[in-house]
């Protein structure tokens, strides 16, 4: 991306962007992050209630990069 944009190449930090995976309970955030630790990922911020009334947590898998598991309970899905 550097070289495309002709932008200088910086210093990697997990808190350039954050990868979002969107579940559909409480419960599957926590039987993912329950998973990513098993995987050797490292726990940022156990899952919790959010301010905006869902409920998250935030992992770093073992290359580095940083996640975010959440639950919205304003995302219901249309079947």
């Amino acid at each position: 991306m550097a070289h495309d944009t002709g932008l200088s190449r910086g210093k990697p930090s997990s808190t350039e962007f954050t990868l979002g995976h969107n579940v559909g309970s409480r419960a599957e955030v926590d039987a993912v992050m329950e998973q990513v630790t098993a995987a050797g990922a490292v726990i940022v911020k156990p899952a919790q209630e959010t301010f905006w009334g869902g409920y998250g947590g935030y992992f770093q898998d073992p290359d580095g990069h940083l996640w975010e598991v959440v639950w919205n309970p304003q995302w219901i899905p249309q079947d």
